[in-house]
């Protein structure tokens, strides 16, 4: 990407403005570091639990925290990104018990799977990716520290709990205080905690080759001392903007907000951004309802370009209901920015125009929107106002391609400060082509079958055989294409 903004972050007269879910409330952001120029931002999000093959939530979730990182850069801030994978679970020592796989093979493979799939999402790579398999020795250590200041206690069986009732403020992120909190937790009070509200730092398990020595016997860490311990290793005791899905802010935030914080004895995370869940038509997604997705199947049937684009298209803080509507009423809009790039054969060599009126207007809505808590549907709004104005006037004849090459080029580098407009217009062409046929569940028609009937459809209309003509406008529409005709020839969309 070689755009960048026309003024330093710190110098700009708007700062940027983000949602923290601690607070209820949009903060001004300002980082922890306080370097005149590329200040460093320290941005931790939750990561994978590789027990099964990743779904389209964890896609959702990576791509709308890939979006916020991206224009963090773009805001000229040095983001020190940090993601892990919990690959010590319950639920992977569910499955190795039951299957006999290899634990650590197993985790592996679907974590290289679920960035095989982001890589196809044109998600930035993870600049630090952190194993819980990797920093057990730390893990131990960050629980000794608790236990040490008194926030943490072993029990006679070798398991370690927090004492909920030793940090007041307990449940601040959820927003709930201590006693409405043993409402959400089970009844049953398991004899070897304090309190129902106590979570278990360690657990003692001899059950697979994932255990580990420690003090307490050989074991396992929590499912939240992980992050709290890995987020200590590698960026720190505060960090400026932890993220995750609004699933995870009960209890797995708000507990470790709570060792963190009895760790360090100071605040832990500036920010605290929850991006919103995933639905499947209206319901949702889970395999009881056997509408659950894996992301390597959304992707086939989706497709990456129009799937980044409909995440895109809602903020990152709403529920998005994927549904074969949805897609559809997309697609064309992003086959239209795709179209203009395509009339700029130089597009990859042209340089965006920063500097006409049009340009800085752009700039300023773009900036303007994503600044207001990185909302991305009014940015994606001004580029369809943009690209429309380019295409009107490209048109009309009244300009040359050379003329306005550069206002596309704007467009289109805004766009990927969102994560967009990194494929081919051969490519978006395809996926939406395998989507609509997906659709209405029809053999799917190629671009080259598509050609054969713009070309057969000009020869009939040159020998005025105009019902033939017809009929393959009919023909294409029953499979969801859309002919068009104008004065440069004929071309299709999706219908």
């Amino acid at each position: 990407m070689t755009l960048q903004s026309a003024h330093e972050y710190r110098s700009s007269p708007r700062r940027l403005s983000i949602y923290n879910t601690l607070t209820g409330a949009k903060e001004t952001f300002s980082p922890l570091d306080s370097s005149p120029t590329s200040p460093e931002v320290k941005m931790y999000v939750c990561g994978l639990t590789p027990q099964d093959q990743s779904h389209l939530g964890h896609g959702l979730n990576s791509t709308r925290f890939d979006m916020v990182r991206r224009y963090l850069a773009y805001r000229r801030l040095s983001v020190n990104f940090v993601q892990n994978v919990t690959d010590i679970d319950d639920k992977i020592i569910a499955k190795v018990l039951t299957t006999g796989q290899d634990p650590l093979k197993m985790t592996r493979g679907y974590t290289d799977e679920f960035y095989a799939c982001m890589a196809q999402l044109h998600a930035l790579p993870v600049e630090r990716l952190t194993r819980v398999t990797e920093f057990v020795p730390q893990i131990v250590a960050f629980i000794q520290a608790l236990i040490d200041k008194g926030f943490a206690y072993v029990t006679p069986e070798g398991n370690v709990y927090f004492d909920v009732s030793k940090k007041a403020d307990y449940g601040k992120l959820s927003n709930q205080n201590t006693s409405m909190l043993y409402e959400s937790v089970r009844k049953e009070l398991d004899k070897e905690k304090r309190s129902p509200l106590d979570f278990a730092l360690w657990k003692r398990d001899e059950s697979t080759s994932l255990s580990q020595p420690s003090p307490w016997g050989v074991g396992r860490p929590g499912w939240h001392i992980e992050c709290s311990a890995m987020i200590h290793e590698t960026l720190g005791d505060r960090i400026d903007i932890h993220g995750g899905g609004l699933d995870l802010k009960f209890p797995h935030h708000e507990n470790e907000i709570a060792q963190s914080e009895a760790y360090s004895g100071d605040g832990f995370a500036n920010v605290w951004m929850h991006g919103g869940l995933l639905n499947i038509e209206g319901q949702k997604m889970s395999k009881s309802l056997n509408n659950f997705t894996t992301l390597v199947e959304g992707l086939t049937d989706y497709g990456s370009a129009p799937f980044r684009f409909v995440v895109a298209r809602h903020h990152y803080r709403s529920a998005i209901d994927l549904g074969n509507k949805l897609f559809r009423d997309n697609l064309n809009a992003l086959l239209d920015f795709h179209r203009l790039f395509a009339r700029f054969p130089s597009m990859d060599s042209t340089k965006p125009d920063t500097a006409s009126p049009e340009a800085l207007a752009l700039i300023e809505a773009f900036e303007a929107a994503m600044d207001n808590d990185f909302n991305s549907p009014e940015a994606l709004v001004g580029l369809d106002k943009a690209r429309s104005s380019v295409a009107q006037q490209l048109d009309s004849g009244k300009v040359t391609p050379e003329q306005v090459a550069g206002m596309a080029k704007l467009v289109q580098e805004l766009g990927q400060v969102l994560g967009l407009f990194f494929d081919s217009l051969e490519t978006v062409e395809d996926q939406g082509l395998r989507l609509i046929a997906k659709i209405l569940e029809a053999a799917p028609l190629s671009r080259a079958d598509i050609a054969g009937l713009l070309r057969e459809r000009a020869e009939a209309r040159a020998s005025k055989n105009f019902a033939r003509s017809d009929e393959i406008r009919k023909e294409a529409a029953l499979r969801g294409v859309e002919i068009l005709d104008s004065k440069g020839g004929s071309t299709f969309r999706f219908a």
